[in-house]
């Protein structure tokens, strides 16, 4: 109901009125620039006999302003808007003043004000008019202003929001291209490694080694960005089993060993495993701790030791891992688990990192209902991190399906099995061809989707490995026009990428792909896989 207020009501009234208004704000979380502005007049018209209610304000550079027009308690639709543009006009010359202006309308003359919804003109302005005699008064004025601030507020937020959610966007196709233009050259040199130690009789020399490392320690950078942004916007999922402590630490230090080793670091070990166990990830939880213990070894000098300490109680399962190493300073302890923190580095004590590790950490131990602390004197001092996981319940395990058994043989390929690859990365092409064909498997290759094609009507291929990001026809599309052809209508397609976020997989199994191996790819993951074993995606 519309409040006249020019005929002096009571101050309690309008302030009772203002705090209203104030409040209105509470109900804005999350709505864009016009639900903000809609809500803002169907306020002010249950408090101000309002007759019209005209916005018009910038949004977004390069996006339609936002423009609402409400008569007489009513939304005006754009349509309807052409009778009045004459008017539109004309009060778009009137001055941001508290004063009003008569003003011809098609409805009737009144009197028609203009306040700003910024710091000046430039940022919008919102009109209001009525025919009520003396408007606007001051408590009318009081309220008006007071919404007008609101709102222009309420705009800014949203702008800011909406922006941020563009950034984040934009940042997470940026993380993804980073991550499919780095998986590309490592793809080869890893499956070339492979075949290399696979030829020398699983063995490797000094050199090998540290070929196989780097490439290990650049697949973990990338893995980690890209986790880091999965976990952030909720995309990452556990796949979850029960887990005895042990076995979680033990792979942890089969990751780490090799930087201890190389900088000729003691490790101790100390498990109260009474059995135990946790509903957890073990790939996620391995590398939460595996994080954890290349961290300590990275800075703790050469000849360090590091102790690694778990213990259970009868709720929780807790690990420490400590070390004699560079210490965390007082300044950066509050900062320690942000995204992108490091400690000060000098020239000669570069440790390098992109400093997400223990923000990855943090993540993967609160998504297992956990939590982690860091703890230290200073500088130099050395430090202790500790992880809490909780202990699974009876409900929690019983929900897990038997694991399936590993196969044996599981890098022999069955006899005969015809594979066509197809991918422009002719390094990454002729590896895989070279892996595939010795473990059994009959290959052909393609780099180009026009060349796979004439191609697999020759060979007939029972399984085809496409790479998604072909030159002038997506994998997506060759795996269509494949399918199209009467003989390959049972053909078996796996998708191969740079890109392995959630909406990848979404994409690459609505196009009708088994599975979408992400860049480098595990090789005996491969061969299962052709050899038919069932394994999620």
């Amino acid at each position: 109901m519309n409040t006249d207020l020019s005929d002096g009501e009571s101050l309690e009234r309008a302030l009772r009125d203002l705090l209203g208004l104030l409040g209105l704000p509470a109900l804005w979380m999350g709505r864009d620039g016009n639900a903000i502005v809609e809500s803002m007049s169907q306020a002010i018209e249950r408090i101000v006999s309002l007759d019209v209610c005209y916005v018009d304000v910038p949004w977004l550079p390069g996006a339609p302003s936002i423009v609402q027009m409400r008569v007489r308690g009513e939304s005006l639709a754009p349509e309807l808007r052409d009778g009045w543009l004459t008017a539109i006009d004309a009060w778009r010359g009137l001055p941001i003043r508290t004063r009003g202006s008569e003003c011809d309308t098609p409805i009737g003359r009144m009197s028609m004000i203009r306040l700003s919804m910024g710091f000046s003109s430039g940022q919008g302005s919102i009109w209001f008019g009525s025919m009520t005699p003396g408007f606007p008064g001051v408590n009318q004025m009081a309220i008006l202003r007071a919404a007008a601030s609101q709102a222009a507020s309420g705009i800014m937020v949203a702008r800011a929001a909406y922006e941020r959610e563009e950034a984040n966007r934009a940042k997470d196709e940026f993380l993804a291209m980073l991550g499919h233009e780095l998986r590309n050259p490592l793809a080869p040199i890893s499956t070339a490694l492979a075949m290399i130690r696979r030829e020398n009789g699983n063995t490797a020399d000094g050199y090998h080694q540290i070929l196989e490392r780097q490439v290990g320690h650049l697949s973990r950078l990338v893995e980690d960005l890209l986790d880091v942004s999965r976990i952030t916007r909720g995309k990452i999922e556990l796949h979850r089993e029960g887990l005895r402590i042990g076995l979680i630490i033990t792979r942890a230090i089969e990751s780490a060993s090799p930087l201890m080793e190389q900088r000729n670091q003691r490790l101790s070990v100390a498990m109260s495993d009474d059995g135990a166990q946790i509903f957890g990830d073990l790939t996620r939880l391995t590398q939460a701790f595996s994080n954890l213990l290349n961290n300590a070894a990275k800075y703790t000098d050469v000849g360090g030791y590091i102790r690694v300490k778990a213990e259970t109680s009868a709720s929780h399962v807790v690990v420490s891992i400590s070390d004699n190493g560079a210490g965390i300073s007082a300044e950066l302890m509050p900062r320690l688990f942000r995204i992108f923190e490091q400690g000060s580095t000098t020239i000669e004590r570069a440790k390098g990192g992109l400093g997400i590790g223990l923000a990855l950490v943090k993540s993967l131990v609160e998504l297992h209902g956990g939590s982690i602390t860091a703890c230290s004197d200073g500088p130099g001092t050395g430090s202790t991190f500790t992880v809490t996981l909780p202990h699974a319940s009876r409900a929690e395990l019983e929900s897990v399906p038997a694991p399936r058994l590993p196969d044996a043989n599981v890098l022999s390929g069955q006899s005969g099995t015809r594979v066509l690859l197809v991918d422009d990365n002719v390094d990454g092409l002729l590896s895989m061809e070279a892996f595939l064909t010795d473990v059994g498997f009959k290959v052909a290759t393609a780099a180009d989707p026009i060349e796979a094609l004439d191609l697999a009507e020759q060979f007939r291929p029972e399984i085809a490995v496409l790479d998604i990001g072909l030159p002038g026809m997506s994998g997506y599309e060759l795996a269509n026009a494949l399918r199209r052809q009467p003989v390959h209508a049972e053909l078996r397609l796996f998708a191969l990428s740079g890109y392995g976020m959630a909406e990848d997989l979404k994409l690459s199994s609505a196009a009708g792909f088994e599975r979408h191996f992400v860049k480098p790819m595990a090789l005996p993951e491969l061969v299962d896989a052709l050899n038919g074993k069932d394994a999620p995606r």
